[in-house]
């Protein structure tokens, strides 16, 4: 038996006060030691479960748009937009807005169909976030305010906050030929591809841009595939970052736990959208936790 499990011996050494103090000593250092985080051996689980505790001391790792805006940000609908002409209306035209369209002619050295004029409907702090959002993943060609009519509500036409942005390439899942065409069981593994490469591109995002791409609805997502026989997609994009489903990352966070986050955030909403949409998708190693590199 060790001597420290021997009743005797440690009485022995409790008698001599200079042992005592040495034990003392040990037993505080000991302590010490074990206080700090730096010195103190990890816990042997998992390495995104880690990072997910330590996360969890350090309190929210996100804000929502409105919370970050700031008196510059409050200027960027300060000015009318020239030269704007509207051309096509866009079917769909995002959270928080009115109604998009593609633009005629030229803006800034871009092709107006290379662009999107979102208009939306009041000026507001949801508005600078969107503005302010668009323009930290580098979408943002201009904002300000044009004068406009709803033609859903007639009236007179008033001044509106707008942005112009860049177009993205792509089209929804489910317009896609390849797709449309293809057997059930291959539409399965590109559905599930397409989650595995859209919450690789959120958590891609959110770690390099600092902005949270939450709005991952299927109309949010346009994908293009290299084509229809191989079903294999060669880029995969991402659209609306309006309220309420853009969020900024808390500058105190660093990007390797955003990334980690982010990624386990999409996964972990994906799982409500695919009982919402009935977009069933394969459960396979492209939906495991990462690991810590």
């Amino acid at each position: 038996m060790p001597w420290w499990f021997d009743r005797s011996s440690v009485t022995h050494l409790m008698s001599n006060p200079i042992h005592r103090r040495i034990l003392f000593s040990i037993i505080l250092l000991s302590t010490l030691l074990c206080i700090c985080p730096t010195t103190c051996a990890a816990p042997a689980f998992h390495s995104s479960l880690a990072k997910h505790a330590k996360r969890r001391i350090r309190g929210k790792w996100m804000r929502m748009i409105m919370e970050n805006v700031t008196e510059q940000d409050e200027q960027l609908f300060s000015s009318p937009l020239s030269s704007i002409i509207l051309d096509h209306r866009l079917p769909e035209s995002g959270s928080n807005s009115v109604s998009a369209y593609t633009l005629k002619g030229t803006y800034k050295g871009h092709n107006g169909k290379d662009l999107v004029v979102k208009i939306l409907p009041h000026n507001s702090t949801y508005t600078w976030g969107e503005a302010k959002a668009l323009k930290a993943v580098g979408d943002l060609v201009d904002s300000g305010t044009i004068l406009y009519t709803n033609p859903a509500r007639g009236g007179s036409p008033k001044y509106l906050p707008a942005v112009i942005m860049k177009k993205k390439s792509g089209q929804i899942l489910e317009h896609l030929p390849g797709y449309q065409g293809a057997k059930p069981a291959d539409k399965k593994k590109l559905r599930t591809s397409v989650v595995a490469l859209l919450c690789a591109k959120v958590a891609e995002v959110a770690a390099t841009k600092r902005v949270v791409h939450r709005g991952n609805q299927k109309r949010n997502i346009l994908i293009s595939l290299k084509d229809d026989k191989s079903l294999t997609v060669s880029s995969i994009e991402l659209v609306d970052y309006g309220w309420p489903g853009t969020f900024f990352v808390n500058e105190k966070v660093d990007a390797t736990d955003v990334k980690i986050q982010a990624l386990k955030d999409c996964k972990e909403a994906w799982r409500d959208q695919w009982i919402q949409d009935k977009w069933e998708v394969l459960r396979n190693d492209e939906f495991e936790d990462p690991e810590e590199d």
